[in-house]
């Protein structure tokens, strides 16, 4: 119950940021779909196309994020709801179900000394959420990508399943993207897509 209202917050929150994209890109004269340039082709002089493109830009991101976030609205309230049982007196009884989310991608090969060695990621992880991008949102790792230019020098919570000794494991770490780590990209590992 209380992850879904969670859920229910972050959707709210999310849907509020949407709307002020929305009139933030009214002001500028223009909708998320109107041509950005004149019937010759060229650039409008009378619009900022630099600045709407960036909202325009935000506003998919937000608007698909908020997609994946509907996704696990309902499954928390198909869970939920599936949770809740009668015993025998006739009451209700809540039967504990985890939510299982699926990994999107999966990290081939860790640098040493590198921000994701340092996080403990390590080959062969599989990513289930790398900040606010899960399975529902990737968009085939650009998501993950610009999750972490957002984040350069800022902690990611990653969320990896791992197997260890035959065993599987859910392991949630604190990677920081960052270029001064004396090595190439900002993690220091090649994560590809499942």
């Amino acid at each position: 119950m209380e992850q879904t209202q969670a859920l229910l917050k972050q959707k709210d929150a999310l849907e509020n940021e949407i709307r002020d994209l929305e009139l933030n890109l009214q002001s500028h004269g223009v909708s998320q779909t109107e041509a950005l340039v004149d019937e010759e082709g060229f650039p409008r002089s009378d619009i900022d196309i630099t600045t709407i493109r960036q909202i325009r830009r935000s506003l998919i991101y937000k608007q698909n994020d908020l997609r994946g976030l509907m996704k696990q609205v309902e499954d928390s309230l198909v869970s939920l709801h599936k949770g809740t049982r009668k015993d025998n007196d006739g009451n209700d009884t809540k039967a504990e179900e985890p939510v299982l989310k699926r990994p999107f991608a999966r990290v081939s090969i860790v640098a040493p000394n590198s921000p994701a060695s340092e996080a403990g990621l390590v080959a062969g992880d599989k990513i289930v959420s790398y900040g606010s991008v899960n399975e529902g949102n990737h968009d085939n790792l650009r998501r993950l990508i610009a999750e972490t230019i957002d984040n350069i020098q800022n902690p990611v919570t990653v969320v990896a399943d791992r197997v260890v000794d035959g065993q599987p494991q859910t392991k949630t770490l604190a990677l920081t993207p960052r270029r001064d780590w004396g090595g190439d990209g900002l993690l220091g590992c090649y994560i590809l897509p499942l």
